[in-house]
């Protein structure tokens, strides 16, 4: 409104949908009409919620899903997560902890590799085949790590585009091509997620050769257990038990000791 020298203005702010209340009415008007009978949600890297909060996004997210089962709402929760989420939030979230069925992703195996490979190319609709040979190396250059495959083998199929076979050949042609891809597209990103102090103890952990460290192996280094900790909690670290760690992955170590 303007009247003359006075003047009013509305001010409308519009809520953000509530997720309880959205998925909801797209179960009611979309899902279920077209005769679906289970819709999958899918959240990648659920340790990115803050652990330590006024409310808890994992018990939001519980509750959510309950209660939409009391709503005749057939959704699914799929989250992806590093292991040590589940120890972490036991103290402020235990009731999650219980609401999710664990299933551990584990190295592949030649059978899983292969699976895996010849699912998407069947998707893809690529009537390419992948001989034994060429899935046994590539299973071992990337210790059977599901997303190192996944990339390694896209890198290939890029390469050989016409090629209806792939060889033994083709693949120790392109294999440093896709090395290299690692570093640029994987490697690196990885390596600015940790400060200084973090890509030096990395570094003296890949050249130290061993399969296995402990923050006892680096004591000069100084505060080396919580730096530890927080490249644990980066994905930068593994850890096998008591005292006992790797580096994510032998590629990784091999890029650092370039660096």
């Amino acid at each position: 409104m303007n009247l003359g020298p006075i003047s009013a203005q509305r001010k409308v702010t519009i809520e953000p949908p509530n997720m309880l209340d959205a998925l909801q009415t797209l179960w009611v008007k979309h899902f279920k009409p077209s005769g679906v009978n289970v819709a999958f949600v899918l959240l990648d890297d659920l340790h990115y919620f803050p652990i330590k909060a006024k409310e808890s996004a994992y018990l939001t997210l519980r509750a959510t899903f309950q209660e939409l089962v009391n709503r005749r709402c057939n959704y699914s929760l799929v989250v992806t997560t590093p292991s040590l989420l589940f120890s972490e939030i036991a103290d402020t979230a235990e009731p999650v902890v219980r609401f999710f069925k664990r299933f551990d992703l584990k190295p592949f195996t030649f059978e899983d590799t292969k699976e895996a490979i010849n699912i998407r190319l069947a998707v893809a609709k690529r009537k390419t085949s992948v001989d034994d040979c060429v899935i046994e190396a590539l299973t071992s250059k990337t210790e059977g790590h599901p997303y190192l495959i996944t990339f390694a083998m896209f890198e290939l199929l890029n390469y050989v585009k016409k090629t209806h076979r792939i060889k033994r050949e083709d693949f120790e042609e392109y294999w440093p091509e896709i090395e290299a891809s690692f570093g640029r597209s994987i490697f690196e990103q990885k390596y600015q997620m940790a400060s200084d102090k973090e890509r030096e103890l990395m570094t003296k952990i890949a050249e130290y050769g061993r399969d296995y460290v402990s923050p006892s192996d680096f004591k000069g280094l100084g505060s080396v257990t919580e730096l530890f900790s927080r490249l644990e909690k980066k994905e930068l670290l593994i850890r096998h038990g008591r005292g006992k760690y790797s580096l994510f992955h032998p590629m990784f170590a091999e890029y650092l000791t370039k660096q």
